[in-house]
């Protein structure tokens, strides 16, 4: 995608084009050069469009871009809806660590202090300053999908924002194990270590409580606002020390928040080995979809962290009755989050939650990408 100085370098060469072009040709000739440069300057832009498309995956997902949208002033009047929710006079974002590059600009864990007291652990999405207009509006656009959509226990949610002064920012509160597909690998290896030193293990009774969290989360999305997640998965659970976990990765249902549509391209970036028959023939994505995918996370879950698909023995994962119930060839078969809530909470009572979960196996990094059908 062209950079806002580039899209305005590019439009001024065409507009004094055409005001040289008079002074040199007329009648006929000159309708056709001004139809040629419009065309150009048309290709360029939808080639801006479709670059915005196939922008990359950050923690929360990819988001579609405005590149067409033209926006004077990002720090101009507070926005109402997020003027409830900008960071509090006194609190100072201190300790900033980067994460990762995302789509908008750095993701960071810090700390947020007030009074030198009062403390957050927290993660950061920043907004580069070296961003365009649209991607400006695009970023405020997901500060109120979060308000607006990401007000359940099982969804990453929103403590503040930072709209009124550079950089703006999102500040998600932090989940002390981070991601749910690397503490599972953790606990494959011998157990999870928190910042205390201390040991946990996962237990078959936690493997129902994280799930029956994460499937409320979904019954949420599908039931309250009619959206999909798209890309259900360990890597996209997050999980604190308590067992408790937040659904993050809604990327795309932001974009459908918004739009009313998943774009094709992008659900069928997803990969296959989480996808459901039906979204391998036509990439649309449906709550039975996400059905599919929630099977493929519970045995990423019993198996602590293996990849899907191998060879490994049905008999031998607990409770494969609700994992093929989500894998019924025909969507409409499948049951709904509501269902497997009931299920997954009249099991836990018989699970059991003494023992740690074990893996005989080893797992290779590099070996589980490509059985995973993950690009490196």
């Amino acid at each position: 995608m062209n950079s806002s100085e580039d899209f305005h370098r590019n439009e001024n060469g065409w507009q004094n084009s055409v005001i040289i072009i008079p002074a040199l040709l007329s009648g006929s000739t000159l309708v056709i050069v001004i139809v040629i440069l419009w065309k150009a300057f048309w290709r360029k832009r939808v080639k801006g469009q479709e670059a915005g498309e196939r922008a990359g995956d950050d923690q929360d997902g990819e988001w579609a871009v405005n590149v067409a949208g033209v926006y004077e002033d990002p720090l101009g009047a507070p926005d109402p809806i997020l003027e409830k929710t900008q960071l509090p006079q006194g609190w100072m974002i201190r300790d900033r660590v980067v994460l990762c590059s995302g789509h908008f600009g750095p993701i960071s864990q810090a700390v947020l202090v007030r009074d030198g007291e009062d403390r957050h652990e927290v993660v950061l999405k920043e907004l580069s300053e070296k961003c365009s207009p649209g991607e400006v509006q695009d970023f405020i656009d997901l500060l109120k999908f979060y308000v607006k959509v990401c007000n359940h226990h099982s969804l990453v949610r929103m403590m503040w924002c930072q709209t009124e002064k550079m950089p703006m920012c999102l500040i998600m509160e932090a989940m002390t194990f981070g991601n749910l597909l690397m503490c599972l690998r953790e606990s494959h290896q011998g157990g999870i270590t928190d910042t205390q030193g201390a040991i946990f293990s996962i237990s078959e009774q936690d493997v129902y409580s994280m799930a029956s969290q994460v499937a409320s989360g979904l019954e949420y999305l599908a039931g309250t606002h009619n959206l999909v997640h798209g890309y259900v998965a360990a890597c996209n659970v997050l999980i604190h020390e308590d067992m408790s976990v937040r659904i993050c990765g809604l990327g795309m249902a932001s974009i459908q928040h918004r739009t009313g549509s998943v774009p094709a391209r992008r659900a069928a970036r997803v990969p296959v080995k989480w996808q459901s028959p039906e979204r391998l023939k036509e990439p649309n994505v449906s709550e039975k979809s996400d059905v599919w995918s929630f099977g493929i996370l519970l045995y990423e879950m019993v198996t602590l962290g293996a990849p899907p698909y191998p060879d490994v023995d049905p008999a031998k994962i607990p409770r494969y009755d609700i994992m093929t119930s989500c894998w019924q060839w025909e969507a409409i078969k499948r049951p709904s989050f509501t269902d497997l809530l009931k299920q997954l909470q009249n099991g836990s009572s018989s699970a059991d939650g003494s023992n740690a979960l074990r893996a005989t196996d080893t797992l290779n990094w590099a070996h589980y990408l490509h059985v995973a059908g993950i690009p490196s």
